[in-house]
């Protein structure tokens, strides 16, 4: 019987230090917490350990609250609280983990000189949260968030010992929670409110099917008004407020309204209304709020409103970091009536709770997986073959000093690249893809179905199968020629020589202004780095952290120009 092999694909995420000695491997970014346990993180370093000296490797797993930027280390502060952290060391190793599924992937793709290491996230830690920036505001956004960092150092834990940013090499995981798989009875409320000048009340009930709702679902709200008053409802305002508990301070706590909607409904004197009314509290009505908790982002992925924070019984306070909930508040503007007209006007506000969640992944019992044709594996092997040959001609450009920009090609999806006349570039529209695209099994399926083919025919004649694939070589060569000569008519500025090793003579007339500028901005850092420390309010730190950073901007141009 032959053996049936499968492939199954696994996102592999990679950093690589600065000096190129170590690189971490990670196959997931997204651990969850089951409220009862957390997933637990496998990973792998691969050691090139040609400049280790008598330095060791470590590995650190880190939570921490980030109330600024890790670019405003001008003054050597750290703007961040670490809530809990763990280091192991992994070269000379002291303790090897017990294998999983996961670390054999890794250590295949990692290759020789990889090694494994895991850790275990206690399930009293808080889940990541991001605070939503201003408009104005740069750097990473504060809030709570889960670092794994490898880095090269004499002793595990020495605060004295300096570790070079070369050394290390680190990527941000979040910590999630799903809503768990029963949902339980939906929140009632009832109301009775009297007025002034009116003998009977209002009653207002309000009630929900469920108590738990996923990010984007409507929520019908079940609404009934009994008006026995003389005032009239004259509409009805529903409020979906998010409050956010910063516990690491205790004054450090504020809400915000996500979502207020208002429905033309009346109900008349001696009347009574009864009807559903659908609300859907949306991160994209809200993209100008500061402050709103966020669910944490990588990068500058898309996200959405933080869901609501489920808490384990006992636990301590100094480990919650942020927690987050919602209620929803239905409010009858009620007109005034009689002679004293608005005077005796009120509203009538009625609250349920609210949970906002991420549904379970749906589990692979339902998931009927179907190995890859031969031409699909040939599309998914060209296409990488043609990243890499993207990432080395980068690579090239980067180093003749072109600038790599936040854009992306219009055409191909690639990242583009900036030369020194300002002029873009996008190496590969303009080095790989040309008129014969159809040919590429990278971009074409048709063609590297007709490829599969040739191999087939090429097996049974072996003097055919030593000639190259198509395309193969010929792409190779015109990348390395490529990157010598780009072409002239999409990148202008290709040929423009090295930086000027002299000042101009008005920069170096300005060094003393500019020296006296710099002592400015440092005394007005020093003095937004005192407040913050001492400050308590979220609103007050967000201000000083956005003058600091302004401070640090400032301080490195007045560098680049006394340079």
């Amino acid at each position: 019987m032959t053996p049936v092999v499968l492939f199954v694909s696994l996102r592999v995420f990679k950093k690589t230090s600065g000096n190129g000695g170590l690189t971490l491997y990670l196959g997931k970014r997204d651990y969850v917490d089951h409220v009862n346990s957390v997933d637990r993180v496998d990973g792998v370093v691969k050691l090139n350990p040609a400049d280790f000296k008598d330095r060791k490797v470590f590995v650190q797993l880190a939570c921490a609250f980030r109330y600024g930027s890790d670019d405003l280390d001008v003054m050597g502060l750290c703007f961040r609280k670490d809530i809990w952290i763990q280091i192991v060391q992994i070269y000379p190793a002291t303790d090897k983990p017990t294998l999983t599924a996961m670390h054999d992937t890794l250590l295949k793709k990692a290759g020789d000189d990889a090694v494994p290491f895991s850790f275990e996230i206690p399930n009293n830690l808080p889940c990541s949260v991001s605070l939503q920036p201003g408009p104005d505001d740069n750097g990473k956004a504060c809030g709570v968030d889960f670092e794994v960092k490898t880095y090269l150092a004499m002793e595990k834990s020495n605060p004295d010992e300096k570790i070079e940013k070369k050394d290390t090499a680190r990527l941000i995981i979040r910590k999630v929670q799903f809503a768990p798989t029963q949902v339980g009875a939906g929140p009632k409320t009832e109301l009775c409110k009297s007025f002034m000048m009116s003998d009977k009340p209002v009653y207002l009930e309000a009630s929900m099917e469920k108590d738990l709702y996923f990010h984007g679902e409507e929520i019908p709200i079940k609404i009934k008004v009994n008006n026995e008053s003389n005032k009239t409802v004259k509409k009805i305002r529903i409020l979906v407020e998010q409050t956010t508990d910063i516990v690491l301070y205790s004054a450090d706590k504020y809400t915000k309204a996500v979502l207020s909607q208002e429905f033309g409904e009346t109900v008349d004197p001696s009347g009574t209304f009864e009807k559903t009314l659908t609300i859907i509290p949306l991160l994209a009505e809200n993209k100008e709020k500061r402050g709103l908790s966020l669910d944490g982002r990588l990068k500058d992925e898309d996200t959405n409103l933080a869901s609501s924070t489920m808490l384990r019984d006992r636990v301590e306070n100094d480990v919650l970091g942020i927690l987050v909930s919602y209620k929803i508040k239905i409010n009858l503007m009620i007109a005034g009536g009689g002679l004293l007209g608005g005077l005796t006007s009120s509203d009538v506000t009625a609250e349920l709770p609210l949970l906002l969640m991420h549904p379970q992944p749906q589990g692979d019992a339902d998931f009927e997986w179907e190995p890859p044709t031969e031409a699909e594996l040939k599309v998914i092997h060209a296409r990488r073959e043609r990243q890499d040959k993207i990432s080395k001609l980068m690579g090239a450009y980067l180093l003749k000093g072109y600038r790599m920009l936040g854009e992306c090609c219009d055409v191909c999806g690639t990242i583009l690249l900036q030369d020194r006349q300002q002029k873009h570039y996008c190496v590969s529209c303009q080095e790989l893809d040309s008129d014969v695209d159809k040919d590429n099994p990278a971009l074409n399926a048709q063609a590297a179905l007709s490829q599969v083919r040739e191999r087939q025919l090429a097996a049974q004649a072996p003097a055919l199968s030593q000639e190259p694939e198509p395309n193969e070589g010929a792409s190779s060569s015109q990348a390395s020629v490529s990157v010598a000569q780009p072409r002239p008519e999409h990148c202008e500025g290709a040929a423009a020589g090295g930086r000027a090793s002299l000042l101009p003579p008005a920069i170096s007339a300005l060094q003393p202004v500019l020296q006296e500028a710099e002592e400015a901005v440092l005394t007005k850092l020093r003095w937004a780095t005192n407040q913050l420390q001492s400050s308590v309010s979220l609103e007050a730190s967000i201000q000083l952290c956005g003058l600091i950073a302004s401070c640090a901007n400032s301080l490195r141009s007045l560098k680049e120009l006394s340079q």
